[in-house]
């Protein structure tokens, strides 16, 4: 995939239609069509990427995570196996990254929330 068929897919992934990409890249629309077909499971894939929020993301990661987990209970032997363990490691570094990032980004749209209100001041009387 060229350069172009770069650009063409992260906008793809935008949601923008062909015209709208052709349009942007100075390419004919035909072009376009002709690079979604021929690559069609590359742009799709980058769309569904572009959609996935954290929340879908953390869930994956979770999954894949007790899918090592339960392979390790039915056979301990494997968690001898240096990649597993490495896998399970670094499934669950992430995991825990992704909800500490995810929390920082609960609490920021709280704060923003509550600044959007204002204060109110009670005077006591």
């Amino acid at each position: 995939m060229n350069l172009e068929q770069i650009k063409a897919k992260r906008l793809y992934a935008e949601g923008k239609n062909p015209d709208e990409i052709a349009k942007t890249l100075g390419k004919s629309s035909g072009t376009i069509y002709r690079w979604i077909k021929e690559n069609k499971a590359e742009f799709e894939e980058a769309r569904e990427l572009a959609q996935m929020t954290l929340d879908d993301v953390i869930g994956l990661l979770d999954e894949t995570h007790k899918k090592i987990l339960i392979e390790i209970s039915k056979n301990p032997a494997k968690f001898q196996d240096p990649k597993i363990a490495d896998a399970l490691v670094k499934v669950a570094n992430v995991v825990e990254k992704v909800h500490l990032r995810s929390e920082k980004q609960k609490e920021q749209a709280k704060k923003e929330e509550e600044e959007e209100r204002g204060v109110v001041f009670v005077n006591d009387i």
